[in-house]
């Protein structure tokens, strides 16, 4: 069945390479792949694993949506794609750019030729053929709702591409969201009820699925009209001249409430009881959480999709697969975590600061640590017998074995700071000032100056690839954004236990049961319940799918709230001046914003970075879009 899937995609591409030719025969194509059942569930899977590739959910989706969050710190190369993401540079030819928009435009294209094929009066019928047509309409929606998050209006490509179609002009913001509303609105009326995840099969939406999303797109289109409404320079300016369409936020959070409650009610989704179980390095097959998650699997010779967030996050040399810690959280949302969070479960799960070192694809017997953590290496000294000649006395010789040990760290629970999520460096002791408040140079610059993103740190991996499944939406995101809903239309109560559920998990998740995090009480204002949800997602759900949304949907100051955390960060601050007056540059260094070379102010950063270039490669194959189609600030970027 597995090679038939990658004959099947193969298959697919070589028909969609076809239609560039001068009489494309797609109906034949039709009538022998989408013949039966079987032919058909082959080539929905092999839509699925178009979900799981690099560009896609398998690496760069959540990669970029973590490095552009402004929680994320990257090597510091300007010439390199992360970098790039990271420092919101983004020239209009970043290779990652590229890969996906080519990945979810080819997903998208593979949806179109498997419904225009499904629907053709040419093919074969069969049971769950109505299902299938969904299923595809569902992940069609789910690729356009990702392109709109980046890149606002896009080109509605909806059916095979031929020569007469390849070219085509920016739908419109409002075009591109009622597509996707119609997509999940009829994948909603053919979903099945419940969702299945084996190991041998892709998971299938249910109908609570395409409503759950629509809840999000609501929610996020209310947060927007919400940040107009309030003002904000860029959605009362630049967004509101793009979406001209745009309604009042209620009237947005009024129909994510409406099909949200229909997911409370009866989607059946639930939170996994231990968040650990969540993120342990295992193959988890199935959970209630799974809103959405793509089947992924490390055998990359006989399956399409593939998953490489392990690769992608997780410290160097932590397992006996290929691992480079490329993305990494910076200091400043590493230390309001712990400062906030305190003894919270989640903590040991999200970050990663200690690790045993794999040598030849084995545990070693040293430990390797990163920020917050300092060790010093120490010789013991063990007396041992020489070896003698025949009657005379034994001789003692020293014997020296070198080990690491951990004499340091920041103690956010027990510390004398004066902000626990903020340490000043006069309150550190010399050994933490000197290894994280100084920029190292060339020679003993280290990579472990910054901690880990620890949720996908597995074993159970070969080579790059790890044998874990994606989860693309979880409940507790669900969960949380009605929360938000919920609180904007004044409901602050349902608000509070909507979140309290989130945080009642999480605390559940050590035994016994940890302090924090606490209870929201009934006594916060509606103010302090919106600023607490905010951060809470970022939290929650860091290094996952939605961190580029989360940190702009309300406009460009409650990100630049998250931008000068990081340069009011004491230790980052520390260590960026003493770069400075060093002169030491990439790539050891820490960012800071807007741009530290001062040719931008803070609102054309800000609204720059509200979205992503249209990758060059679009518009010098696509001659109806042009450089005046690109979306704001990027012109002049190289």
């Amino acid at each position: 069945m597995k090679k038939l899937n990658i004959i099947y995609l193969l298959l697919t591409l070589i028909v969609f390479g076809s239609c560039l030719d001068e009489d494309p025969k797609y109906t034949t194509n039709s009538k022998v792949v989408y013949s039966s059942e079987q032919s058909a569930q082959m080539a929905l899977n092999g839509i699925y694993g178009l979900m799981a590739v690099q560009g896609s959910f398998a690496q760069l989706l959540p990669e970029i949506n973590t490095e552009a969050s402004g929680l994320c710190w990257t090597s510091y190369n300007l010439s390199d794609n992360r970098c790039q993401y990271t420092r919101g540079v983004i020239p209009v030819d970043n290779e990652f750019n590229d890969l996906v928009w080519g990945a979810l435009y080819q997903a998208i294209a593979n949806c179109n030729i498997f419904i225009k094929a499904c629907e053709d009066g040419e093919s074969g019928e069969w049971s769950t053929k109505a299902n299938m047509i969904a299923q595809a309409k569902f992940m069609r929606g789910v690729c356009y709702y990702a392109l709109y998050s980046f890149y606002g209006g896009v080109p509605l490509r909806l059916e095979p591409s031929n020569r007469e179609n390849l070219a085509m002009v920016r739908g419109t913001r409002q075009q591109v969201i009622d597509q996707i509303v119609k997509d999940w609105t009829e994948a909603a009326g053919d979903l099945d009820e419940t969702s299945e995840l084996a190991s041998s099969k892709p998971t299938a939406p249910s109908k609570y699925s395409a409503y759950a999303y629509l809840t999000k797109l609501y929610w996020v289109m209310g947060c927007n009209a919400w940040a107009a409404e309030s003002g904000d320079y860029w959605a009362s300016n630049t967004l509101k001249n793009s979406w001209p369409e745009m309604q009042s936020s209620k009237t947005y959070f009024d129909k994510a409430k409406e099909y949200g409650e229909l997911v409370l009610t009866k989607g059946g989704f639930d939170l996994e009881p231990d968040f650990n179980t969540l993120y342990n390095g295992t193959r988890l097959n199935f959970s209630k959480e799974f809103v959405f998650v793509v089947d992924a699997t490390k055998n990359t010779t006989e399956n399409v999709g593939y998953n490489s967030l392990h690769w992608t996050f997780s410290p160097q040399n932590c397992s006996q697969g290929e691992t480079w810690g490329r993305s990494q959280p910076n200091k400043s949302f590493y230390d309001w975590a712990h400062g906030t969070y305190q003894d919270d479960p989640r903590l040991k799960v999200t970050f990663i600061s200690k690790w045993i070192k794999y040598v030849n694809k084995q545990p070693s017997d040293e430990m390797m640590i990163a920020y917050p953590y300092v060790g010093k290496t120490i010789n013991d000294t063990t007396w041992v017998d020489s070896i003698v000649k025949p009657g005379r006395p034994p001789i003692k010789v020293p014997v020296v074995t070198t080990r690491k040990v951990l004499v340091d760290s920041i103690d956010y629970v027990k510390g004398n700071y004066e902000d626990p999520t903020n340490p000043k460096v006069e309150e550190l002791d010399s050994l933490l000032r000197v290894t994280y408040c100084q920029t190292k140079g060339p020679s003993d610059w280290n990579i472990n100056d910054w901690p880990y993103f620890g949720k996908y740190m597995t074993n159970d991996c070969s080579g790059r690839y790890a044998n874990n499944n994606l989860y693309v939406y979880r409940y507790a995101d669900f969960l949380l954004l009605m929360a938000d809903v919920e609180n904007e239309l004044g409901d602050k109560g349902t608000a509070i236990s909507l979140v309290n559920r989130v945080l009642q998990r999480a605390r559940n998740s050590a035994k016994p049961a940890s302090v924090y995090p606490k209870d929201l009480p009934a006594t916060m204002s509606q103010e302090e319940v919106r600023e607490y949800i905010f951060n809470e997602r970022l939290f929650e759900l860091a290094a996952e799918f939605d961190g580029f949304t989360d940190t702009r949907r309300r406009g460009i100051e409650w990100r630049k709230k998250l931008l000068e955390r990081n340069n009011n960060h004491h230790i980052t601050a520390a260590c960026y001046q003493y770069g400075l007056d060093n002169e030491y540059a990439a790539p050891w260094r820490e960012y800071w914003y807007p741009t530290d070379d001062g040719k931008e102010d803070w609102n054309t950063y800000l609204v720059r970075n509200q979205l992503i270039p249209i990758p060059r490669i679009e518009m010098t194959t696509n001659d109806k879009i042009t450089m005046e189609d690109q979306n704001p600030g990027y012109a002049n970027i190289d």
